[in-house]
């Protein structure tokens, strides 16, 4: 397993987790399941859970912008037994990370976009999921509401950015997926032409 440090760190200078053995203990078609033997500071023993979604395959998150308008799609999401406002995104359809994306926003939103413009990588949950998500700015000539997935997308809606902005600070949107576009689309400068 690759260990990565912080941007400057010396990496012999900082504590260490180690995997000793890895315990497949749960597969099915969307994640793997394992429970690891490892040694805190080549020391101490313990147990870490660890879960790989798609046999380690990046996913996908989208922020679609229409002009100055966002998509946002509602779902139940069981973990949490709550609906959610949010982008789309999904686990990996394959290796290639804009593949998913549009195949995300066709199953969605029911439309693809003109372009992709890659924003970044989050860790969804780094202390739990051995994953990273890609996250892009989608345009689109027109805004699409026929998601192709009835069955996980309740309601598609395009929002201006200031609705957008006041939905996180209002909290009612508190997707992280969500919360990461944004502040990377931000961050990047792509959505200062659409702030009054």
């Amino acid at each position: 397993m690759e260990i990565k440090t912080p941007h400057g760190d010396d990496a012999s200078q900082l504590p260490t987790i180690e995997q000793v053995a890895q315990h497949e203990v749960y597969k099915n078609q969307y994640v793997t399941v394992y429970d690891d033997e490892v040694l805190f500071g080549g020391v101490v023993p313990g147990r870490y859970l660890r879960i790989l979604e798609r046999d380690n395959k990046p996913g996908a998150g989208v922020l679609a912008r229409c002009g100055d308008r966002y998509a946002l799609v509602l779902t139940y999401r069981y973990p949490t037994s709550a609906y959610e406002w949010g982008i789309p995104r999904g686990f990996a359809h394959g290796d290639d990370p804009a593949a998913t994306a549009r195949n995300e926003l066709s199953e969605e939103i029911g439309g693809r976009p003109t372009s992709l413009v890659p924003l970044g990588l989050v860790n969804p949950n780094s202390g739990l999921l051995a994953a990273q998500v890609h996250l892009f700015l989608g345009e689109f000539d027109a805004e699409v509401a026929t998601p192709e997935d009835e069955q996980e997308i309740l309601k598609v809606r395009w929002v201006s950015l200031d609705e957008l902005l006041t939905a996180v600070a209002e909290g009612e949107i508190d997707d992280a997926f969500t919360l990461s576009a944004i502040a990377l689309a931000s961050a990047k400068g792509l959505l200062d032409a659409h702030r009054r």
